[in-house]
């Protein structure tokens, strides 16, 4: 039966993950074979580091498989299909967010399903990010084409969800063409965070205590000077766009990588005045069409950076020198190009959207919305080139993705896997990837150590701050790890996926015989 068009249901739906479909969700995971022990082997291809590459995906060479990964579903909300990087989705510890239409940014709680809704935004939201963790609680960073900048703490309070505002930045005047812009924000730390709209770019500090004042602030970047707490960086001057940007953390602190839209990447080095806080040391081309506009920027190490070509149809790993020498200037390692032999050898078929999953796993996760595809691309532990790409495939495009690692379960091989939160066409969904299906047999990422001890601090952090509701709340929190316990056990997980759906399209008329155990919107 053909899934009905989605719309979005009035607050009668609950609000709560305790419904009929959760608790059938339940039993379709437990049903069939018992709890096993997943060893994933690799299924993708070796590459030679530092050697250009093209990875043709519609060729398979043998033992190639591009298998299907798992998939918890989340929320159901239509989103029109659209080629673009905005970062639409975020997830911490405790939250998933992810921006709606008009420009809300719906809010749920990983664990008890609780919902809500941020308001602030006119138009859609470009991008989103949560505030480096650990920490004790949650502090959502948004840019939406409206040229708004919201800083939001999201904790939970008497059972329900509340925000508190803590910064609201405002551009104005706005970039003379908006169309096309791909505004930015990056944390630099949690105190402060960078931001660009156009080509101008703009430090600001964020009062993060509790109980601090919300701030308002207007700030004109065609001015060389701000209001206090807010520097600008790069002045608005018509010139080429920023498309996106990285923070590498290194001794002497965040270097800023800027990748704009005439094909350069400029590096942007700290600096101690507070006013003028980072200072252009380094520019490189990083394509030889450097005309053509970039897509992607990623640290990958203290000087190195992934660059991504239009529509990140390729992937260029650079390495930087010292901006102050010449001799010791920015040089390319490989090139990495994906192509389609059906489309006549070039890029036409890919359009990839860029998430990378924690440096020290070691690997650039791409979205392909044409193909359906995701790509892991391996690199080695001294960036000395790529050195392997798997392939795996998604039940619908993902406009939009964010990773998160969880660690490996007691008897797991391997590290663990990562949880992809995915904004797709027709529903909100969790990917789960296997870390040791992305890379060569015998290749331990160092994300093991680091990222447990993150993760014990992000368990710590995920305790809710106050709810009266604590016991209903366990219980919850109990079934769901029960849940999500049985998805690994089940590889690829297609008889409960089945069983789900089936239950969550049912309607008699236009009524939901059973409430999905997220909120549809």
């Amino acid at each position: 039966q053909t899934p009905p068009r989605l719309r979005e249901t009035g607050a009668s739906m609950a609000n709560h993950a305790d419904t009929a479909a959760s608790r059938a969700l339940q039993a379709a995971a437990s049903s069939g074979a018992g709890l096993r022990m997943v060893t994933v082997d690799p299924k993708g291809r070796d590459l030679e580091p530092g050697v250009d590459t093209i990875y043709d995906v519609d060729a398979r060479a043998d033992g190639e498989e591009q298998p299907q990964l798992e998939v918890s579903p989340i929320t159901m909300y239509v989103t029109e299909y659209a080629e673009r990087q905005f970062c639409q989705i975020a997830a911490s510890a405790r939250f998933i967010c992810y921006g709606l239409r008009a420009g809300q940014i719906r809010v749920l709680h990983k664990d008890t399903a609780m919902r809500s809704l941020l308001r602030g935004h006119t138009q859609q939201i470009a991008d989103m990010r949560f505030a480096p963790a650990p920490s004790k609680d949650d502090i959502l960073a948004s840019f939406g084409i409206d040229g708004n900048l919201f800083v939001k703490r999201v904790s939970v309070l008497d059972g329900e969800i509340v925000e508190h505002l803590l910064l609201q930045i405002t551009v104005s005047p706005m970039p003379e063409s908006a169309e096309g812009l791909t505004p930015r924000v990056r944390w630099l730390g949690r105190s402060r965070l960078v931001a660009s709209i156009g080509d101008g770019i703009f430090v600001a500090a964020v009062d993060t205590k509790v109980g601090a004042a919300p701030r308002v602030a207007t700030v004109d970047l065609t001015l060389d000077s701000a209001v206090e707490g807010i520097a600008v960086v790069s002045k608005l001057r018509s010139r080429p766009s920023v498309v996106d940007m990285a923070v590498s953390v290194t001794d002497s602190g965040g270097q800023l990588a800027v990748g704009y839209d005439d094909g350069a990447v400029r590096v942007w080095t700290p600096t101690a005045d507070v006013l003028h806080p980072f200072h252009m040391d380094q520019t490189f081309t990083p394509f030889d069409d450097g005309d053509k506009p970039l897509a992607s920027v990623t640290w990958v190490g203290a000087s190195s950076l992934v660059v991504g070509g239009e529509r990140n149809a390729q992937l260029a790993l650079w390495t930087l020198g010292d901006g102050a020498n010449d001799m010791l200037g920015a040089e390319s390692v490989q090139t990495l190009t994906f192509a389609s032999s059906k489309d006549g050898g070039d890029s036409e078929g890919i359009y990839n959207f860029v998430c990378c999953a924690r440096p020290n796993a070691r690997l650039m996760l791409l979205a392909n919305l044409r193909r359906q595809s995701v790509y892991a691309v391996h690199f080695t532990e001294d960036c000395s080139g790529f050195d392997y790409v798997s392939e795996f495939s998604a039940t619908m495009p993902i406009l939009s993705f964010t990773a998160l690692r969880e660690p490996a379960e007691e008897g797991e091989a391997g590290a663990g896997t990562l949880q992809l939160y995915c904004m797709q066409t027709q529903a909100i969904q969790q990917y789960a990837l296997h870390l040791d299906a992305c890379r060569p047999i015998g290749v331990l990422g160092s994300e093991l150590s680091v990222a447990l001890s993150e993760e014990e601090g992000e368990e710590a952090a995920a305790a809710p701050v106050t709810e009266t509701r604590a016991e209903a709340g366990n219980e919850r929190l109990a079934r769901h790890r029960r849940v999500r316990q049985c998805e690994r056990g089940r590889g690829r997980g297609e008889g409960w996926q089945a069983a789900l759906w089936k239950i969550l399209w049912r309607r008699t008329t236009d009524m939901w015989v059973q409430q999905p155990p997220f909120a549809l919107y």
